[in-house]
């Protein structure tokens, strides 16, 4: 058996000393790792950074082994959350998995719980389980995949849980003003009950927004670089499929094939046509001008089927079938109705949010694939609206950002035939803008004309309209 302290020139040892070797040390470096993340996991639970005068064990373990302060924080971060997964820890020690799978296993952990934050205890045991067993018979690439399903399984079940709760919840509070009108006394409703209910999640609701898919999460969103020893940094990232539209929208024309003056081929591979094109799409951000689009701003397109993007009634007043996406059909099936040009496939959700969000621009085609409109020449405001809904509304009426960050939300959503009327837009942010058609919140216009924010019943059971953000300010006495 050949050992660890034999450091020998490799073309000494005998063929069998060689295997044994790889075999070895691989399971050396494995018990090294568990034994190390136990230690900064105590060093961490003592405290010793303040005893070594340094301010957070982060900034001691990347002083010490000049590492950047992300790769140390992450560090730490595994370490402490392995003092609670003792069967991972465990089968690194013994060599079953390698330091690599117990990344993914804890990305994974991060990435599900950020999925849906409301997961119970047993659940969360079944996943990291279900997460090592992969590990134990597969790449740590394979389990990477498995987290992935997983994020999206309990989003997809989180997502149904907050409708069902919403729609029994919109239920209760119809038959109280149902009572309330037939002049029966009505017990007064316990707001701490229903408060309590929606922080600790007793219908299984998470508290706040409705969650989102997990490949639409921007939450989930990771993006790192990482400065090797070389000199050179690789980056590293996971993103939601807004973003990823984005970038590929961009980066396209700047990443095709360019033949050479001669007519000779480019030569290229499309890893470095790739690389080149997010080059000179920094250089454009630097100097102020976007190339490959002649000057105009990269599209995002969002192809909808009007049939499916319109509510019931509005299919009804058409004449067209009123029944709504099938609940059979999901998003890997070929007939789902929203999709992105790169992408592939959206929730119905995104595709109603995209329908007017100014960052992208829906296509809406009929039942024959026939174009209807195209975003911003029928269905967007114009230059005039908007100017004339920023002088009414100032800002975001919900949150107040610079009117220059905003885009202008039909009151009445352009799906339920709400025109593209000053009367019928405001001013909201992209956050504000998210939160209206995912978190519940409405807007309407009051009688003085001027718009007027509905929170949600999460936020204000009895959904009181509040005055659009910058009439919320009293004027200077």
């Amino acid at each position: 058996m050949h050992k660890l302290g034999d450091f020998r020139s490799a073309d000494a040892l005998s063929d069998q000393e060689i295997v044994s070797g790889i075999s070895d040390i691989t399971h050396a470096e494995n018990n090294f790792a568990a034994k190390k993340y136990a230690l900064l996991a105590e060093f961490s639970r003592r405290g010793l950074n303040v005893n070594l005068k340094h301010s957070t064990p982060t900034r001691w373990l990347a002083s010490g082994t000049r590492v950047a302060d992300g790769n140390a924080a992450r560090q730490f971060d595994t370490a402490n959350w392995l003092t609670h997964w003792p069967a991972v820890l465990k089968a690194l020690t013994d060599g079953d998995i390698h330091v690599a799978h117990v990344r993914e296993i804890y990305d994974g952990y991060t990435h599900i719980r950020t999925a849906d934050p409301t997961l119970g205890s047993t659940r969360i045991i079944d996943i990291v389980n279900d997460l090592l067993g992969v590990a134990f018979d597969a790449t740590a690439a394979k389990v990477q995949k498995r987290a992935h399903e997983l994020a999206h399984a309990v989003a997809h079940d989180a997502r149904a849980r907050y409708d069902d709760a919403q729609r029994e919840r919109q239920r209760r509070e119809d038959e109280r003003r149902e009572q309330e009108k037939l002049g029966d006394t009505v017990e007064p409703e316990d707001q701490h009950e229903e408060k309590v209910e929606a922080k600790v999640g007793a219908d299984g609701v998470p508290e706040g927004p409705p969650p989102l898919p997990a490949s639409e999460n921007p939450a989930l969103n990771r993006f790192d670089l990482y400065l090797q020893s070389d000199g050179r940094t690789t980056l590293r990232g996971d993103v939601d499929k807004i973003l990823a539209e984005k970038l590929r929208a961009v980066l396209s024309p700047l990443s095709k094939p360019r033949p050479e003056p001669d007519a000779t081929l480019d030569t290229r591979s499309p890893s470095k046509r790739q690389a080149d094109a997010l080059s000179e799409l920094l250089d454009a951000h630097l100097t102020g001008y976007a190339p490959g689009h002649d000057g105009s701003r990269p599209q995002v397109n969002v192809t909808v089927n009007l049939r499916d993007l319109l509510t019931p009634e509005a299919q009804a007043k058409m004449g067209g079938n009123a029944a709504a996406v099938s609940a059979e059909t999901g998003t890997g099936s070929p007939d789902w109705p929203f999709r992105l040009g790169w992408t592939g496939p959206i929730s119905k959700n995104l595709a109603e949010l995209s329908s007017c969000d100014a960052d992208l621009t829906p296509i809406i085609i009929d039942h024959n694939g026939i174009p209807l409109a195209m975003g911003r020449t029928v269905r967007l405001g114009t230059t005039s609206q908007r100017t004339a809904v920023i002088l009414r509304d100032r800002c975001c009426v919900m949150c107040g950002r610079p009117a220059d960050w905003c885009l202008l939300h039909h009151v009445v959503f352009w799906r339920n035939g709400g025109p593209t009327d000053v009367n019928n837009l405001a001013l909201v942010c992209s956050e504000c803008h998210r939160a209206i058609h995912n978190d519940g919140w409405d807007i309407a216009f009051g009688d003085d004309g001027h718009p007027v924010v509905i929170p949600p019943v999460t936020v204000d059971p009895h959904r009181k309209p509040r005055p659009s953000y910058h009439r919320r300010r009293k004027p200077a006495m």
